[in-house]
């Protein structure tokens, strides 16, 4: 068992109810108008994997990801925001932008941060009822750590905020031998039948809302691959869905779905293709111990264009222990993908969240 990346997972676990009592960064009021906010956020996990087709098994432990963020309000109307990510002993910045509020309903961001994405993407790992990013099927190239990307972007809400749009211009996929820069495009559409939700979202709010969204994204480059003698494109679409609904029974039902087209990803014919994902969880009523129950289950395949490559399947499934919604959560998880040509690589997790 590998110890170096981590104080170990029993460590981090003594901390879990105390975090449950905090779950909101620290916030200063700097005047009437002005404030400044930081906090930060660790995944910790114990993992176990076996490697069907190098028959190579390992159990380690590790710090998945560790966080901070400062958020800083200037006036009404303008903000910022940095974040950073520290994994295997490097720290990367994930967010550097600017925030400028143009009215009730629109806003401008430029600097570094997440695209008009997939819901997946715009959640992030931090914020899904099961643990492991679904990679099989969320895979646009959009290139710095975290999914993030630098550009400017423009979002808003019409229709009594229900119906949400962005859309903007981001450096994109830069190929070193590419001879010259090119931008990426990309946009986003979600309509809300019930609680409304802002750009940035996740895929379970545990109770704190009631949702039905539909999104639609789009995201182009031309020149994205390639080198000096030939360059070739990157289109992607996908279309996903959202239901959570709080029970008569004291119980929460949750629904995800998507579904993807790779039209062309540079003439990688291994990424070119189609993928749909389903994820389904279930919060128990009542608390069992220091949290409420969730037990998930989620489903992710990609089928390239090309007929004479395999698909890729996976499964995983779980139970989670939320103490604190997002701010502190443990479980117990299992992933099997399936290459096929490949053989299967299987994974069991526990995963501690800590969040403020």
């Amino acid at each position: 068992m590998n110890f170096k990346k981590s104080s170990g997972l029993c460590a981090l676990a003594g901390t879990v109810l105390l975090a449950s009592n905090s779950y909101a960064g620290m916030k200063m009021e700097l005047s009437d108008d002005s404030a400044i906010e930081f906090g930060g956020s660790i995944r910790a996990e114990l993992v176990s994997q076996e490697d069907g087709a190098t028959v190579g098994d390992s159990i380690d432990m590790k710090v998945h990801s560790m966080r901070f963020y400062l958020k800083g309000k200037v006036t009404d109307s303008i903000a910022f925001q940095l974040q950073t990510e520290h994994k295997g002993g490097e720290m990367v910045m994930l967010d550097t932008l600017a925030k400028f509020k143009v009215s009730d309903s629109v806003s401008v961001w430029a600097g570094r941060f997440i695209p008009p994405s997939d819901r997946s993407n715009l959640s992030g790992s931090y914020n899904l009822p099961t643990w492991q990013y679904p990679g099989v099927v969320s895979k646009y190239p959009i290139p710095q750590k975290g999914g993030r990307d630098d550009g400017i972007a423009v979002m808003g809400s019409v229709a009594e905020g229900r119906l949400s749009y962005s859309f903007g211009m981001f450096n994109g996929k830069q190929a070193d031998l590419v001879p010259t820069d090119s931008e990426a495009f990309s946009g986003r559409l979600a309509y809300s039948f019930w609680d409304k939700e802002g750009y940035l979202t996740r895929s379970t709010y545990f109770g704190k809302k009631d949702i039905l969204t539909i999104g639609l994204t789009a995201m182009q480059q031309s020149d994205a691959f390639g080198d000096a003698t030939a360059t070739t494109d990157f289109s992607g679409y996908n279309l996903d869905f959202m239901m959570e609904k709080n029970l008569a029974s004291g119980g929460l039902a949750s629904v995800e779905a998507a579904v993807y087209d790779y039209d062309e990803y540079g003439g990688n014919v291994d990424k070119e293709g189609d993928a749909y994902m389903l994820s389904l969880s279930y919060m128990l009523p009542g608390e069992f111990g220091p949290g409420r129950l969730q037990p998930s289950i989620r489903y992710q395949a990609f089928e390239p264009a090309d007929s004479a490559i395999e698909d890729t399947t996976r499964y995983d499934i779980g139970v989670t222990s939320v103490i604190r919604g997002h701010g502190a959560r443990i479980g117990l998880f299992y992933g099997v993908q399936d290459t096929r040509g490949a053989g299967d690589v299987s994974v069991v997790k526990i995963g501690l969240q800590l969040k403020l």
